[in-house]
């Protein structure tokens, strides 16, 4: 009879040898990734890059495994494009990320494809204005919406569930101009998706979309708070932003500023800008006990080194005319200039009525004002049509041409703006 000691003895020898045999096999699948042998260093990428009992994760390890076998196998080249995309053991890089995904999904591998659609979709996703100065716009893949439906499409078609989800989005995204047959279409993708065991945020996100705006599906307030409610415990920051909206203003649910408040801090502190502006906001109107306007300005300046355009815009404005603090024009320009390059059309704006100046914070430069009204007025910015059309009536930055003068300024007009309206009666 086995005493019990030397049963434990037994377990413990039997645990070293599984661990030695463990050790050994690793070594061997080490041994053929030094040999070249592609799918050795992908495999041993992927054990650095989520651990195993005996070989700890080390995402410098895996990217150089994953970039080893790349060539190779579409696998390994869109993890390390996953690697370069997220700055996981290399510095970031969201543009060769980019390629990555490109090159991979030529070889079919459906997460690759994905990725690279919604770079085609959304553009190359930037962390800062810095980041993206790094970067020459000939090196960054152009924008092709219609590129990147085609193939969202196709693979929800062939059952890719992130896919599915999206092209539900999609089908959604104007609700003001969505056919009958395209909501039922996103709401059957979305209820379906919500019931797989792996089922991403957004997906639930999306349903509370559908149950919000009934799309596919009766209006249900209730559902649409269980649904927003479920993607907020997935880790969707954009729930827990939008059940403070519900919160604040009574979408759906009884108001109550209190529970708005923690849920935009929630969102905020976990690193969301918009939701770190609309604290900010909450805090500045009064709601958050024991907090002012100190603190409103500091969640305001975080989101915008987080590169919120809006935070931005307001700190721009707010700089600009000494409110909350003191006045700062060369500040306000810089604010409103890294709005500007985000696209936010009333950075764009206020940047463009800057250079107009003469003893303003930057250097007067008529050509660089008439550059940013047209960015802006594209973008319907009604006060940026009618300054655009000021430009081409005097010939500011550009050649006088009354015509386009005359379409821009009942743009304007059209837009609401006041001065526009003043312009063409005269």
């Amino acid at each position: 009879m086995i005493g019990r000691k030397n049963v434990c003895l037994l377990l413990i020898g039997c645990a070293a040898v599984f661990c030695v045999r463990m050790a050994a096999a690793e070594d061997e699948l080490r041994e053929k990734a030094l040999l070249g042998d592609p799918e050795s260093e992908f495999a041993l990428g992927n054990e650095y890059f989520y651990g195993t009992e005996t070989r700890k994760a080390n995402p410098v390890l895996a990217a150089h495994w994953f970039r080893k076998a790349s060539d190779e196998i579409p696998e390994a080249m869109f993890n390390y494009g996953i690697c370069l995309d997220r700055g996981l053991g290399v510095d970031r890089d969201p543009v060769a990320a980019a390629e990555c995904y490109r090159k991979a999904a030529e070889e079919k591998c459906q997460p690759a494809e994905f990725n690279y659609a919604m770079v085609l979709l959304n553009g190359v996703e930037f962390r800062t204005v810095a980041e993206r100065s790094k970067f020459k716009d000939s090196d960054i893949p152009a924008r092709d919406p219609e590129k990147a439906r085609k193939t969202i499409r196709s693979l929800a078609d062939r059952g890719y569930l992130p896919a599915q989800v999206e092209l539900a989005a999609i089908l959604i995204s104007n609700r003001d101009d969505v056919s009958a047959k395209e909501a039922e279409k996103a709401f059957e993708l979305v209820s379906k998706a919500v019931k797989a065991p792996d089922a991403p945020a957004r997906a639930w996100r999306v349903l509370g979309d559908c149950y919000f705006a009934g799309l596919g599906t009766p209006p249900d307030g209730v559902k649409m708070i269980e649904a927003l409610e479920k993607a907020a415990s997935k880790g969707s920051l954009e729930a827990l932003s939008r059940m403070g909206y519900c919160y604040e203003f009574g979408i759906n649910v009884k108001s109550d500023p209190k529970k708005a408040v923690a849920y935009y801090e929630r969102a905020a502190k976990a690193g969301l800008p918009a939701a770190m502006l609309k604290y900010g906001d909450m805090i500045a109107s009064g709601e958050v006990d024991g907090k002012g306007s100190d603190d409103a300005f500091v969640w305001y300046k975080k989101s915008a080194e987080a590169d919120c355009p809006e935070a931005l815009y307001r700190l721009g404005t707010l700089n600009l005319n000494g409110i909350g603090t003191e006045k700062d024009p060369e500040l306000a320009a810089e604010f409103f200039s890294r709005g500007a390059q985000l696209e936010h059309p009333n950075s764009q704006y206020e940047l463009g009525m800057l250079f107009l100046k003469k003893d303003g914070p930057i250097a007067k430069d008529d050509r660089a004002a008439f550059f940013w009204f047209n960015r802006a007025a594209s973008q319907g910015c009604a006060a940026a049509q009618r300054q655009l059309a000021v430009c081409y009536e005097n010939g500011t930055g550009c050649d006088i041409d009354l015509e386009k003068a005359l379409v821009l300024y009942r743009e304007a007009a059209k837009n609401g703006d006041v001065e526009a309206r003043r312009r063409l009666n005269r």
